[in-house]
């Protein structure tokens, strides 16, 4: 496994969602490591960015998190492993459910369930 440090603290204002990217608009996907990639949005600009997730390996996926230093992370499953990696580098990792529109979740932030 591949140790990411995060260069500077995570940025609470960033929130990382994993997602399955479709035509219409990005979902909170199910699988962890199997998802398109990671939307990320910073609550205090409102701008919205994908990034893919090429390998598709919970591994790569925490690296990609990491790389994209948010302060907090909704996922609707996270292994124990992948978990104490990113919670260890100061990410706020939340469960969501997979029926809840991306702007739901980011607007609930604080009531979904710690990980």
């Amino acid at each position: 496994m591949a140790i990411v440090a995060c260069v500077s603290p995570p940025s609470a204002s960033r929130i990382a969602i994993t997602v399955m990217k479709s035509e219409a608009s990005p979902a909170l996907c199910p699988f962890f490591g199997k998802c398109d990639g990671i939307w990320i949005v910073d609550t205090s600009t409102g701008v919205t960015e994908f990034r893919a997730n090429p390998q598709r390996t919970p591994a790569a996926l925490c690296d990609l998190i990491l790389s994209a230093n948010p302060g907090r992370l909704i996922c609707s499953f996270i292994g124990d492993v992948e978990k104490r990696r990113l919670c260890s580098a100061g990410v706020d990792v939340r469960l969501g459910s997979c029926v809840n529109a991306i702007e739901e979740l980011v607007a609930s932030f604080q009531q979904l369930t710690v990980a």
